[in-house]
Order: structure tokens, then C-alpha cells, then sequence
């Protein structure tokens, strides 16, 4: 069978054309109308109805999966961010790799940037609802960067972490956990499921 609009009706395998009407069949589901015509209209025809439909308000489960897919990607984003950041409490403000890497504050700050990001995404819908979230957020950021770039950044080089006094390490590790607590809430801010 072509999927390109050869024009002949498929068959099963009697040789009788499978269609809805030889089968006893009034209507076909809609996933197997698409099916149906993509054998006899080709992709463009699939399409086109598609097109059709959408134009029609006849959607059918299109908004829910549109939905779906947008929500899994706002808990991925938030919880990604937190995550990160996760990652940085347990292991780089412990210098768990600095014995091998020499490399955890560069790594610390990539992980803060990426939760930065995360951040930045989500952004306008925490706005809208908790803005003083966005603002505590923004606060903590701000802090823990400050705080990063008195050992260095990114572009010029971070001491190594061994050379950091433990004041130095203790005071990493409270901005991290006052970054991490309003962190915890963008999902459920962002979702409503909170």
C-alpha cells in the first residue's frame, strides 16, 4: 500500500477493499479516518484536513495533549532548575570532586546559570502569580552570584576550591539553601498544584 495517494483503496486480505462500509463499520475512530486518508490522500491530504479541522473549532483531544505537553515541560523546567541547584548542595559546595577536577566552583556556577535559566523561563508566569516569589528569587540570585564572583568566574578562572576558607565554604552553602527553599516553589507556584 502507497502512502502516497496511489488512489487504490487498500485491501484486506480477502481482496476486499477495506473500507468502513465492508466491514459493518458506520464511522472510523478518528485516529484510523487519519490513517484512512493518509493511504488515499497522501501526507499533504492529512494535512490539509488537519488544517481543516482546526479552522472548523473541530479540535478534538488536540488541547488536552497541547496542555499536557505543556505542563510536563513547566515541571521539567522547574524542577530542573531545582535540581541543579540540588546538585550544588550536595556536591559542589562540598568539593566532593575538587580532589579530581580542581573544578567545582566553575561547575557550581554552571549549575547556579542553568537554574538561573530554568528560572528566567517560567519567569513571566510566576510573575503573574506570586511576584513576590519572583522577587525573593531574583533577590537569592543576585546573592549567590555576588558571592561567586568574590572567588572568580567563569571567563577569568574560580580559585580552587581547597583554597577556600571554611567561613568561605559555610557562607556558599547558606546562599545555596536560601536560593533552594523559594526555589522548591516554582512548580507548584507555576502549576497551582501547591
Amino acid at each position: 500500500m502507497s502512502l502516497h495517494g496511489s488512489g487504490t483503496r487498500p485491501q484486506d486480505v480477502t481482496g476486499t477493499p477495506a473500507t468502513p462500509e465492508a466491514n459493518g463499520i458506520d464511522q472510523l475512530p478518528a485516529d484510523l479516518q487519519d490513517e484512512r486518508l493518509i493511504a488515499t490522500s497522501g501526507i499533504s491530504g492529512a494535512v490539509s484536513a488537519f488544517t481543516a479541522r482546526l479552522r472548523s473549532g473541530d479540535l478534538g483531544s488536540v488541547p488536552v495533549v497541547v496542555g499536557l505537553i505543556i505542563i510536563w515541560a513547566v515541571f521539567q523546567i522547574a524542577n530542573g532548575s531545582k535540581e541543579l541547584l540540588d546538585e550544588v548542595a550536595t556536591g559542589k559546595v562540598t568539593g566532593e570532586e575538587e580532589i579530581w577536577s580542581h573544578t567545582d566552583l566553575w561547575d557550581f556556577q554552571a549549575n547556579v546559570d542553568g537554574a538561573l535559566v530554568g528560572f528566567n523561563v517560567l519567569r513571566e508566569i510566576a510573575e503573574a502569580r506570586d511576584p513576590e516569589l519572583v522577587r525573593t528569587l531574583d533577590e537569592r540570585f543576585d546573592a549567590l552570584n555576588a558571592l561567586l564572583a568574590t572567588h572568580g568566574s567563569l571567563e577569568a578562572g574560580f580559585k580552587h576550591y581547597d583554597e577556600l576558607s571554611q567561613d568561605e565554604i559555610q557562607a556558599l552553602a547558606a546562599a545555596v539553601d536560601a536560593l533552594s527553599e523559594p526555589l522548591s516553589k516554582l512548580t507548584s507556584t507555576i502549576t497551582g498544584a501547591g
